[in-house]
C-alpha cells in the first residue's frame, strides 16, 4: 500500500514496444524468416523475393512523406491502431499468395505498417508522455523490434514446418490483429487525457502557442544536415537490407533452416540489449561516442558476414553479438543525433526528416542483396559493400558532430 502508483506513461511506453513489434519487428524483421520458404515454395527469384522488401520500403517512404497530414486527420492512437491492423492484413494477404504479384500487394501493405506506426509516432508520444527519463522510456520502446527477432525466427519456423507456410501467416495475422486491439484500448494521445502530467513533471510549464515548428525555424547548417543525411541515408541502406537478408545469406552458404533461425533469434536477444545499453551509454559519453562505439560493432558485424562460407559455428556466435549490439544505432540514432545536434524546438522537424532519409536509404538499396546474388553468385558481395558503407556512415557521424558543435 505504501508504493508508489506506477505513471501511467510507462504504461504507454509498454504500448509502443508492443507496437513496434509489429510495425518493426514482425513486418521488417519477423517477414525476413519467411523469404527462403518463398523462394522455394513459390519459385520466387532472388531478385523478386529481394523485390518485395523493395517494395515494402518504397510505400513506406511514401507513409512517411504523409505522415504529418496523416496523424493530422487522425489521433496518434487511432493512426497507429490502423497501421497495426495493415501489418495483419498484409500477413493474411501473403498466406493466400501463390504468385508474385499478391505477395506483391501484400508486401505493399505492410509499407503503410511500417510508415506509419514506427519511430515517428512513438517519439512523439514518448515526448508527451515523459518529461523525465525520456531515453530510457525510448530505449524500452524500440526494444519493441528486438524482442521480435528473438520471438518469431523460432516460432515462426515451427509453425512452418509444423503446418505449413499459409497456415504460419494466417495465425501471426490473426495475433497481430489482437495487437491492434490492445493499441487502440490502451493508447492514449496525450497525458491529460488521464488528468496527469508528464512523467517526471514536477511544475506545470508557461503556455506555448500550439503552432507546429516550422522547417525553418533554427535550422541546422547545410554542412551539418548534409552530413546527418548521409548518414542517416547510408543507415537505412545497410541495416533493412542487411538484416533483411541475413536468414538468405547463411542458408545459400549451406546453414540449416533451424541453425539459421537460432541465429536470428540470438541477434535479436543481443538487439534487445543492445538498445539499452545504447540509451545508457549515450547518457554516459554523448551521442558522438556511443554512435562510433557501437558504429564500429556494426562494422565488425558485417565483416564477418562476408566470412559465412566458412560455416564455423565460433565465428557466426561473434557475428550474432557484433550485429545484436552494434543495430541499435540504426534506429535510435537519428533520434539521438537530433537530440544532440538541433535545437528542442527543431526536434519534431529534423527526427521526422532523418527518418524519412533513413526509409530512402531502404528503398534504394533493398533489392541490390537479390540483384548482387543473381549476378554473383551469392550474397556475401552485398555484405561487403554493407561494409564499406559503414565505415562512411562513422566518418559522416564524426564529421556532423565536429560541424554541428558536438553533444548537448
Amino acid at each position: 500500500m505504501g508504493m508508489r502508483k506506477i505513471h501511467y506513461g510507462w504504461v504507454i511506453c509498454v504500448t509502443c514496444t508492443l507496437l513496434l513489434f509489429v510495425t518493426m519487428g514482425t513486418v521488417s524483421n519477423g517477414f525476413s524468416i519467411y523469404l527462403p520458404y518463398i523462394m522455394a515454395e513459390r519459385g520466387l527469384t532472388h531478385a523478386q523475393t529481394s523485390s518485395l522488401v523493395t517494395l515494402r520500403c518504397l510505400v513506406a517512404f511514401v507513409a512517411m512523406l504523409l505522415i504529418g497530414g496523416y496523424y493530422r486527420k487522425v489521433s496518434l492512437r487511432v493512426g497507429t491502431g490502423l497501421a497495426v491492423c495493415c501489418a495483419g492484413l498484409a500477413f493474411w494477404l501473403y498466406s493466400a499468395a501463390e504468385t508474385y504479384p499478391l505477395f506483391c500487394v501484400g508486401a505493399a501493405v505492410s509499407g503503410i505498417s511500417y510508415g506509419l506506426g514506427s519511430m515517428i509516432p512513438v517519439s512523439i508520444l514518448i515526448n508527451r508522455w515523459f518529461d523525465q527519463h525520456r531515453a530510457l522510456a525510448l530505449s524500452i520502446c524500440a526494444s519493441g523490434s528486438g524482442i521480435a527477432t528473438i520471438v518469431l525466427p523460432p516460432v515462426t519456423t515451427h509453425l512452418v514446418e509444423r503446418f505449413s507456410m499459409s497456415a504460419a501467416f494466417r495465425m501471426e495475422g490473426a495475433a497481430i490483429l489482437v495487437c491492434a486491439g490492445v493499441v487502440l484500448l490502451v493508447l492514449r494521445n496525450d497525458p491529460r487525457e488521464k488528468g496527469l502530467r508528464p512523467c517526471g513533471q514536477t511544475e506545470i510549464p508557461p503556455e506555448a502557442p500550439a503552432t507546429a515548428v516550422s522547417p525553418s525555424q533554427g535550422a541546422l547548417g547545410r554542412r551539418t544536415w548534409i552530413l546527418l543525411g548521409c548518414a542517416s541515408l547510408f543507415m537505412g541502406a545497410v541495416a533493412n537490407p542487411g538484416f533483411s537478408h541475413l536468414s538468405v545469406l547463411y542458408t545459400t552458404e549451406g546453414f540449416a533452416p533451424a541453425t539459421v533461425a537460432l541465429m536470428i533469434s540470438g541477434t535479436g536477444v543481443m538487439i534487445t540489449v543492445g538498445k539499452l545499453l545504447y540509451g545508457e551509454t549515450t547518457d554516459r559519453i554523448g551521442g558522438r561516442g556511443s554512435c562510433l562505439l557501437f558504429g564500429g560493432v556494426l562494422l565488425a558485424g558485417h565483416l564477418l558476414c562476408c566470412l559465412a562460407f566458412v560455416q564455423s559455428t565460433a565465428l557466426s556466435v561473434v557475428n550474432v553479438l557484433c550485429l545484436g549490439l552494434g543495430y541499435p544505432i540504426a534506429t535510435m540514432g537519428p533520434s539521438v543525433w537530433s537530440n544532440d545536434l538541433a535545437a528542442p524546438e527543431q526536434y519534431p522537424v529534423v527526427v521526422r526528416r532523418l527518418q524519412v532519409i533513413y526509409a530512402g536509404g531502404a528503398l534504394l538499396f533493398a533489392s541490390l542483396p537479390g540483384l548482387l546474388a543473381d549476378r554473383l553468385g551469392g550474397y556475401i558481395p552485398a555484405y561487403l559493400l554493407f561494409s564499406a558503407i559503414i565505415a562512411l556512415t562513422l566518418l559522416c557521424i564524426a564529421l556532423a558532430y565536429r560541424s554541428g558543435g558536438g553533444d548537448r
